[in-house]
């Protein structure tokens, strides 16, 4: 019989504990844990999960609520920028077709000085009442 087979047999004996049984319990054969080992590990990774789950619910949410917000924000922006772009081509055909300041329709830079105008006043009033650092060095 080689050694390696008669071994765990030897050092079972030598340690007081005969594998039949009496004395102090040998784990079984693939070295699994008691029971209390067992429920120990589980109340730890109990833990270690909910103080991962908490510190996720502190940090990685809130970023990613936040970059949400500035993703759908720009979006937003960029839809409602192409959105004005065409309000103002659409009011310059409109000018164009249904206010005839010249017969053959030839005075078409009319409707571009008109709307052009208009959106400069309103630019010049929205700067007017801008709040920032004025003059502030």
């Amino acid at each position: 019989m080689p050694e390696s087979d008669a071994a765990p047999t030897q050092q079972l004996s030598a340690a007081g504990a005969s594998p039949a049984g009496g004395g102090a319990v040998p784990p079984d054969e693939r070295g699994a844990p008691g029971p209390e080992v067992a429920q120990w590990a589980d109340q730890l990774s109990d833990r270690v999960i909910g103080g991962v789950d908490w510190l996720k619910s502190r940090t990685t949410v809130p970023v990613l609520k936040v970059l949400r917000a500035v993703v759908y924000g720009v979006i937003v922006l960029v839809a409602l920028l192409m959105a004005g772009i065409l309000a103002v081509i659409g009011a310059v055909r409109m000018w164009d077709a249904y206010i005839p300041v010249h017969p053959l329709s030839r005075r078409v830079w009319l409707g571009y000085v008109v709307l052009g105008g208009a959106l400069f006043l309103v630019g010049s009033f929205l700067f007017a009442r801008r709040s920032g650092a004025r003059g502030k060095s």
